[in-house]
């Protein structure tokens, strides 16, 4: 039979019962503390009450604000299906104003950039396309940063064009997309007399493209061109 430690016992029960002393122990410093502080207290449950109330308003609002730019936005839509090109820009103006920093922001501002560029109106098109295109991540982000690289170009910003247009090629994960960043900074480089630069781009869409792609052909004769021109 397995001898027990004759003072085994009493060191456990004496263990707890220290446990359970300073627990009440605790409690009571607690009550005492609470009986002395009851103004700091009620501070504390009201300033809790009123950011939970906050939270919840916040939240609601943020929600009808949401609906109504889902609304709205139809409404635009709906304006340049029948052609009131003008009015959905005024509109799309006001939008701004009013649901900036909604989900819809960056849908409305690549609509407006849109619209811009297709009257010409390039200054408007980068005040408006900038904050979501210069430096694109997401992918309503990186169709902004192509209408901005157009805009760049309608405005003769050789420079910046090209650089957006390489930045969209080196983060966008969309084989066109690249591609046709790529081809576009190439065309620039080509019109700025970079004949060397736009053929190592158009090499590397060659490199990425399958050897059966349809799309070879054209880009093989963009270099044999450029080559011609050069020789």
């Amino acid at each position: 039979m397995t001898k027990r430690h004759p003072g085994s016992g009493r060191v456990r029960r004496d263990s707890s019962q220290d446990a359970e002393d300073a627990f009440v122990a605790r409690i009571l410093d607690f009550s005492n503390w609470a009986q002395g502080n009851q103004q700091l207290l009620t501070v504390l449950a009201v300033v809790a009450a009123i950011l939970v109330a906050g939270g919840l308003y916040f939240r609601n609002y943020r929600a009808q604000l949401g609906g109504q730019a889902a609304q709205q936005m139809e409404a635009i839509y709906q304006s340049i299906s029948i052609a009131d090109t003008e009015g959905a820009k005024i509109d799309l103006a006001t939008f701004l104003d009013r649901f900036g920093g909604t989900p819809y922001e960056s849908e409305a501002r690549l609509v407006l950039g849109e619209l811009y560029l297709e009257s010409d109106d390039a200054q408007q098109a980068l005040a408006v396309l900038e904050p979501i295109g210069a430096s694109p991540s997401a992918p309503v982000e990186f169709q902004a940063a192509s209408l901005l690289a157009s805009a760049y170009e309608q405005e003769e910003r050789w420079d910046d064009a090209e650089a957006l247009y390489l930045r969209i090629a080196n983060r966008s994960d969309l084989d066109f997309q690249v591609r046709d960043a790529r081809a576009a900074a190439a065309r620039i480089r080509a019109a700025q007399g970079d004949l060397a630069g736009a053929i190592e781009l158009y090499e590397e869409v060659l490199a990425d493209l399958d050897a059966n792609a349809p799309e070879r052909g054209l880009y093989e004769m963009r270099i044999e061109e450029i080559r011609a021109a050069n020789s």
